[in-house]
């Protein structure tokens, strides 16, 4: 019976704590107790903040509303606590009014005083300039952190309207995920922008790469003076790069002069596409920011040319003195080839003297070819040869193309390889008698009548291999020197002429 008795008891007692339990002003007396002696005995050792009185009791009864905002993982330290007369002047029931222990725009400033020097910097964030830090700012909890209201982009963005880049295909990666204090910062800054260093010192935090090309010759103005982004957008641009404008529009905002002048003659295929096929955007050690010497920049597309200037004979391009712009522009010339003057006036840009005596030749004013009627380029390859001077082919064929009666005649005079120039020595070619560019003489001679003959026949020579050198008779007063033949060439051979009219059919054929 005893027994019974204590159970009923012990239940009795069991339901009358659980009823009590229940009821929330106990629960949270009951907290608050457990919560004083657990503080008390973590904080041994450690310095005790002022006592301040917890005004959940008061406060929570009326806003209980703000009890979801314990849920969220950064709370600001007064709500924390309910610690809400830090903030708050206690108000009557019922009004609904926010009063605040000093002004609003003041307030934030008693607890975060290490944020008041930045009053002093040029570039002031508006919102922290008035004091408005609940424009930003939760002043209870967030879901973010800092107590940003949202997330970070979709805050700047509120007030900082993107809808201009917002769309385009190449977005700076802070910006993409919006990661703005980056770059930027949220209150006050002594740079423009807000930023956190000046110009190309912020840049260079991310991209410090391209911090080597400061030691580079050759810079780009922009790069050189920090002016990023007077060539690359901060946020996101339609062109490649962050450039502000694709393709080459951003380089001819600058270089004017040049689109001007694309828009007449022939544009070389890069100049279409893209300006850094060719040169470096920021800095080089090459003059015009080449990524190499220009004549190996060429190279580069126009390899097989390269080839042509290993000929034996050929234009000095490739040992420092002439490069491939020495002919061709670039970027856009008025001629096919983008050669910088048209016809035989390129050419004269370094021959000089020869216009003054070609132009006046039957060779300029009647001798057509592959090149057009008079062009030098009928008997000369613009860049290497196997012949010399740069002729297409060998000289007695090249002429005998024109020249088709000499070169049929049975008797002439003999001329090839295997034949030597006894004035100027080599071997005896057309032009060691007659001047192809012009002379004043007839026949293009370089000197005129029996003068030209004397300077191999007028002295004793030794035999050649295939006929005796000969001189003129001399006159019948003068005694002749035995030692002296005067018979022509014996040709016991087939003819030169026959030999040359067979390299010309072959010339013609190809």
């Amino acid at each position: 019976m005893g027994q019974n008795r204590i159970l009923v008891f012990g239940l009795s007692v069991l339901i009358m704590l659980s009823v009590l339990l229940s009821l929330p002003a106990i629960r949270s007396y009951i907290s608050d107790i457990l919560q004083h002696y657990i503080l008390q005995e973590t904080s041994v050792g450690e310095p005790k903040l002022p006592s301040r009185e917890n005004d959940k009791k008061v406060c929570g009864l009326c806003h209980s509303d703000k009890s979801r905002d314990f849920l969220k993982p950064y709370q600001h330290a007064p709500f924390t606590n309910w610690y809400c007369r830090d903030c708050h002047v206690p108000h009557t029931v019922g009004t609904g009014r926010h009063e605040y222990v000093v002004d609003l725009d003041q307030l934030c400033f008693t607890c975060h005083f290490n944020r008041l020097d930045k009053a002093t910097y040029s570039y002031q964030h508006k919102p922290y300039q008035l004091g408005h830090c609940v424009d930003c700012h939760d002043p209870h909890s967030s879901n973010f952190q800092h107590l940003l209201r949202t997330s970070p982009k979709e805050l700047c963005t509120a007030c900082h309207k993107m809808d201009l880049v917002y769309n385009f295909r190449y977005q700076h990666k802070p910006y993409e995920i919006g990661a703005c204090s980056d770059c930027h910062v949220p209150h006050a800054s002594k740079y423009k922008g807000m930023t956190k260093l000046p110009g190309k010192q912020l840049c260079y935090t991310c991209h410090f790469d391209r911090k080597n090309e400061l030691n580079l010759p050759v810079q780009h103005k922009p790069f050189n003076t920090g002016e990023c982004t007077n060539c690359h957008g901060a946020h996101a641009t339609p062109g490649d790069k962050l450039l502000l404008i694709p393709g080459n529009g951003l380089c001819l905002a600058c270089h004017v002069g040049l689109g001007e002048r694309l828009k007449t003659g022939y544009v070389h295929t890069p100049v279409k596409a893209k300006c850094t096929s060719c040169h470096l955007p920021h800095a080089s050690a090459k003059p015009a920011l080449l990524p190499e010497s220009r004549t190996d920049l060429c190279y580069k597309c126009h390899f097989k040319i390269k080839n042509e200037f290993q000929s034996p004979s050929h234009h000095p391009v490739g040992n420092g003195l002439l490069h491939c712009d020495g002919c061709h522009d670039p970027h856009v010339a008025p001629s096919p080839n983008l050669v910088k003057k048209p016809g035989n006036e390129l050419c004269y840009l370094c021959h000089l003297g020869l216009k003054s005596t070609y132009e006046k030749l039957k060779h300029a004013t009647r001798a057509r070819g592959r090149g057009g009627l008079g062009a030098c380029t009928n008997c000369h390859v613009p860049h290497g040869s196997e012949w010399k001077p740069l002729l297409w082919r060998q000289q007695e064929v090249l002429c005998n193309t024109c020249h088709t009666d000499i070169g049929l005649a049975r008797y002439n005079h003999p001329v090839g390889t295997e034949y030597k120039d006894a004035w100027h020595g080599g071997e005896m070619h057309c032009a060691s008698c007659h001047g192809p560019h012009g002379t004043n003489n007839r026949k293009f001679l370089l000197i005129p009548k029996d003068g030209l003959c004397l300077k191999c026949h007028g002295k004793k020579l030794k035999q050649s291999k295939n006929y005796d050198i000969h001189r003129l008779i001399p006159p019948r007063t003068e005694n002749k020197d035995s030692g002296i033949s005067t018979k022509v060439p014996d040709y016991k051979r087939e003819p030169i002429s026959e030999t040359i009219n067979k390299q010309v059919r072959i010339f013609k054929k190809n």
